[in-house]
Order: C-alpha cells, then sequence, then structure tokens
C-alpha cells in the first residue's frame, strides 16, 4: 500500500508545517519516509521565526520520537528529548509550553517502555507530578496527561503484580477514554488518542490475565479489542489496528492456552498473522517484530497442544524475523526475551523427541551461536545463550540421570542471573530463578 501517495493526496504538501506532526496522520508514512519528512522538520526549525520556532521544535520532537517507538533508535529519542527541553525554555505562552511539557513526558515514558528504564519511568512521573501541580490544563491537555498517569499506574502495576494499582490504573483510563471519547463526538478530532487509550488499557488487560492465569480478564480484553479494531479506519491508521487485532490474537491465544482449547490458540495465531500481513515490515520494523514475536510465542503453544513439531518450527521462524528487526537497536528491551523464547523453542521440541541425540543437536546449535558471541560487548545475549543451554542440560539429566549435567546447568543458569539482575531484566531474573528452584528441587 502507498501510504505516503495517500497521505499527499489527503493533506498537499504546501500543509508540511504541521500535517505530518499529527498522530492520525503520520502513520500513514513508512519509516524511510518519515525519516526524510523528519530532516526536512529539523531544517524547518532552523529557518524559522522566532515566533514559530517552538511550534517547529515540538513538531520535530514528536516525528523523532515516532522514529524511535517504530525502530528502537536511541539517538533519536534522545534528540526528541532535547528538542521538546528547547521548546520549553523557548514558549512564548502557555499553551505552547505545556505542550512542550507533555512531550518531554512522553519522551521519559517511551524510553521506559523500549528500554526497561527504571530512571527514566521515575523522571515521566516527577515531570507528570509538576505539569499538573504547576500547570493549569485544557480539556485537552488532561485527556492527554490523564492517559500518561493511566500507562504510568499500569507499568508499575505489571511490574509489581499489584491488583490495587492495576484497579487504579484501570479507572484512570476510563476516565480518560470518556473524555476522549466526548472530544470525538464534539470536535471529530482525536479518535487515534481514543483509539490508543483504549489499546493500552486493553494491553493492561491482557498482561495482567497471563499473569494471573485469569480468563475473565483476558475475555474482557478480547471483547474492547474487537470493538476497537471495528472502529480503527485500518487504511487511515494502519499501525493501531495493526496493534489492535495482534493484541486481540495475543488474548485468544492465551485464554485457549489455559482452556487447553486448539481452536482459540489458532484463532489467536490467525489474527496475529493477519496483523503481520497487513502491516509490511519497513512501516514500523519494532511493531512488526513485537507481533512476530507473539506470533512465535502461540505458535508455539499450538504445537503443544496439537502435538504438532512443525509449529514449533514455524515458531522459530517467526522469532528469527522478529530477532531480524530487534538486533538493529539491541538496546530494546524485547530482544533478550525474544531470544530467549527462541532458545525455548528450540530446547522444547528436542525435549518432546525424548531422546538424547535430539538434545546434543540443540546444545551444538546454542554453543556455535555462544561462539560468535562477545560477553563483554553483548552480555545479555551470551546470558540468554546460557539459560538455553542450562534446559538442555536439565532436560538431559532427566533422560540420563546424570547428576552432572544439573550441576552444569546450575553453572549456568547462575552465571545468567547474574547478569539479568545487573542489567535490571526482572522478567527473565525470574525465569532463571524458577528454573534453579527446579533443578535444587530435583536434587
Amino acid at each position: 500500500m502507498q501510504f505516503e501517495r495517500d497521505l499527499w493526496r489527503r493533506f498537499g504538501r504546501n500543509t508540511r508545517g504541521n500535517a505530518l506532526a499529527h498522530a492520525e496522520r503520520i502513520e500513514l508514512l513508512d519509516t524511510a519516509a518519515l525519516k526524510a519528512e523528519t530532516a526536512q522538520a529539523g531544517l524547518a526549525v532552523h529557518q524559522a521565526t522566532d515566533r514559530q520556532r517552538c511550534p517547529r521544535l515540538l513538531e520535530y520532537a514528536f516525528m523523532l520520537r515516532e522514529i524511535a517507538r517504530r525502530t528502537g533508535d536511541v539517538a533519536c529519542l534522545a534528540n526528541a528529548g532535547r528538542a521538546a527541553e528547547r521548546a520549553v525554555r523557548l514558549a512564548a505562552d502557555d499553551t505552547t509550553r505545556i505542550a512542550a511539557r507533555i512531550e518531554l513526558v512522553h519522551c521519559s515514558l517511551l524510553a521506559a517502555d523500549l528500554f526497561g528504564d527504571s530512571l527514566a519511568a521515575e523522571a515521566a512521573q516527577a515531570r507528570l507530578t509538576a505539569l499538573e501541580a504547576e500547570e493549569r490544563l485544557a480539556v485537552d491537555d488532561r485527556i492527554v496527561t490523564m492517559g500518561l498517569k493511566a500507562r504510568l499506574l499500569a507499568r508499575n502495576a505489571l511490574a509489581d503484580n499489584d491488583l490495587t494499582a492495576a484497579v487504579e490504573a484501570a479507572g484512570a483510563f476510563d476516565e480518560a477514554v470518556e473524555l476522549s471519547d466526548q472530544r470525538v463526538k464534539s470536535s471529530g478530532e482525536g479518535r487515534s488518542l481514543a483509539a490508543n487509550l483504549r489499546l493500552h488499557r486493553a494491553d493492561m488487560l491482557v498482561g495482567f490475565g497471563v499473569q494471573l492465569k485469569e480468563t475473565t480478564l483476558l475475555r474482557q480484553a478480547e471483547t474492547d479489542l474487537a470493538q476497537v479494531a471495528a472502529q480503527i479506519d485500518k487504511d487511515r491508521l494502519p499501525i493501531s489496528w495493526a496493534r489492535a487485532e495482534a493484541l486481540r490474537g495475543a488474548a485468544l491465544a492465551a485464554c485457549g492456552s489455559f482452556g487447553a482449547d486448539e481452536d482459540e490458540i489458532s484463532r489467536g495465531a490467525t489474527a496475529l498473522s493477519v496483523s503481520l500481513a497487513h502491516l509490511p515490515l519497513l512501516h514500523s520494523p519494532l511493531d512488526t517484530a513485537r507481533t512476530s514475536h507473539a506470533l512465535g510465542v502461540v505458535l508455539m503453544a499450538l504445537g503443544e497442544a496439537c502435538d504438532d513439531d512443525r509449529l514449533f518450527d514455524e515458531a522459530i521462524a517467526a522469532f528469527d524475523r522478529a530477532l531480524e528487526a530487534f538486533e538493529a537497536h539491541p538496546d530494546v528491551a524485547q530482544r533478550p526475551v525474544c531470544a530467549y523464547d527462541r532458545a525455548v523453542a528450540i530446547t522444547r521440541r528436542a525435549e518432546r523427541h525424548g531422546d538424547v541425540l535430539s538434545l546434543d543437536y540443540a546444545e551444538r546449535a546454542f554453543k556455535a551461536e555462544l561462539s560468535g558471541l562477545e560477553p563483554q560487548l553483548d552480555p545479555v545475549a551470551w546470558a540468554v545463550m546460557q539459560v538455553a543451554l542450562a534446559r538442555v542440560y536439565a532436560a538431559r539429566a532427566e533422560l540420563t540421570g546424570d547428576e552432572r549435567e544439573r550441576s552444569r546447568a546450575s553453572l549456568a543458569l547462575a552465571t545468567a542471573l547474574d547478569v539479568f539482575t545487573e542489567r535490571g531484566l526482572r522478567s527473565l531474573a525470574e525465569v532463571v530463578m524458577t528454573h534453579l528452584e527446579q533443578i535444587k528441587a530435583r536434587v
């Protein structure tokens, strides 16, 4: 699909001053076109008059942040933050200053989401608290700040498995969604914001549903996401629609996994595949990578449910496609999780055969990958391979009864745990701790 062509036909090049720096229009551009237009926006900042420089800076920051969101580019996100900070200093009126301060919160929260940066999350919270205390916010700004507050609450709730915080976050999302719906009805503006608020709320429900193995939350999220997807014009908001469909597929598959329902898992895989087909890789690489990662997890679950090894091969292929995008920006927090899931798929395929030769093959594959890694340069990838090898050793110990294999598994896990703890990768550290406890129980 030629999203760029549609954009120019609808809005025209002469409106570039702010046509692109708009959430409902910027989705039409693929990443390459967005980078080209962002470079032009940066040039426009230098050419602008003193009166126009602050608005141009805000547009430039917004576009840089969107590039970072799609690609995981640390430099783009840092430049977005600097542009927003400069806009705060140059703002000549309350409206522009508030918009610039909100953009700074967005940049901090994106850094936390992309890179697992807890300090960035704290900075986002501090900036948001100061903004609400020091500024008189218009309705549109209140909608945005309530959405940001809800996202921060949801992030903390998921990290701490805190149901009380989750209820508070849901309330904040509901209030923001209600106000955004009113805005859409009255002015026709803000459809993208309203859709994304619902997507963030559904993301939280899916996350809690998976952590608690609670199908009620997952079914509620799936119902909400089906409504959101039906209301989104998938040609004008391709990224939002693809994200809604991908989340719906993840919710369906999780329900099917918990209920041992092969058909429901399969419907989830279909939804994820449809989402991938709608959003080409170059349009938003990280969105595509996340969806491909989710598809790999679902295919692995379907392989278990259907007792079909070919689905494990498809899952590994999906993980490989996701890792191609993640490798360009290795600081993205989801990259080691995807690498770990790929290793699990390879190991599980070998375990299912129940023979030492298959496990030996998996071990050689992991060691071949390990030989190409340098622990000093990429310690997380090295630690993921240690966990993968530990699974092979533990599985071989079950087959052979050789306690030396369990010792090797424990050693590999202990070294990986040190890396994950040092890097603040809490979810992977918890996985490693669980495996260590299982091995100790076996001994």
